[in-house]
C-alpha cells in the first residue's frame, strides 16, 4: 500500500550554484489505493508524518490527498472518514515539476498554484514529493541558495 518515506536533503554542490528540486524532495513516494477510506489515508499520513499522499488507481497516480483536503472536504462537510473513499475527496490533476528544475522555481510555482505539496518527476515519471516543509529547509540555509 505504501513505500517508506525517506527525505533526501543533500546538497549536490556547496559552492552556491543552483540547487535542484531533487536535492530537497522526499523519495520514494507514498501512495494509497483510490478505494481506501479517508480514515486509512489519515492513519498512513500520521504514521509517516506526511501532509499528503498520492492516490493510485489501476496502476497510475490519479490524484493527491492532502491534510487540507481532509479538513475541508471531509470534516468540514460532515462526511464519515470510516466510509468515505479517498478518491471522492482527492485533488486533481496532480501538479508536477521536473526534479532538475531549481528549488526557487518550485517555490514560485507552488505559490502561484496555491499548493503546499508538489509531485516531482524525472523524465515524466513521478519520483518524489516536495512540500513547503522541504522549501523551509532550503530557504533556512543561505549557503545553499
Amino acid at each position: 500500500m505504501a513505500n517508506k518515506h525517506e527525505p533526501h536533503h543533500f546538497a549536490k554542490d556547496q559552492t552556491g550554484s543552483r540547487q535542484e528540486i531533487a536535492d530537497y524532495m522526499s523519495s520514494p513516494v507514498l501512495s494509497i489505493n483510490s478505494s481506501a477510506t479517508v480514515k486509512e489515508a489519515a492513519k498512513l499520513m500520521t504514521e509517516n508524518n506526511l501532509g499528503s499522499l498520492l492516490v493510485k488507481g489501476n496502476g497510475t497516480y490519479d490524484g493527491i490527498v492532502t491534510e487540507t483536503d481532509l479538513t475541508r472536504r471531509v470534516i468540514g462537510k460532515g462526511l464519515n472518514p470510516e466510509t468515505t473513499q479517498i478518491n471522492l475527496v482527492m485533488s486533481q490533476p496532480i501538479q508536477t515539476l521536473d526534479c532538475h528544475r531549481p528549488v526557487t522555481e518550485a517555490n514560485s510555482f507552488m505559490a502561484q498554484k496555491k499548493i503546499r505539496h508538489l509531485a516531482i518527476t524525472d523524465n515524466g515519471v513521478i519520483v518524489g514529493m516536495l512540500s513547503v516543509r522541504d522549501l523551509v529547509s532550503f530557504f533556512a540555509n543561505p549557503r545553499l541558495r
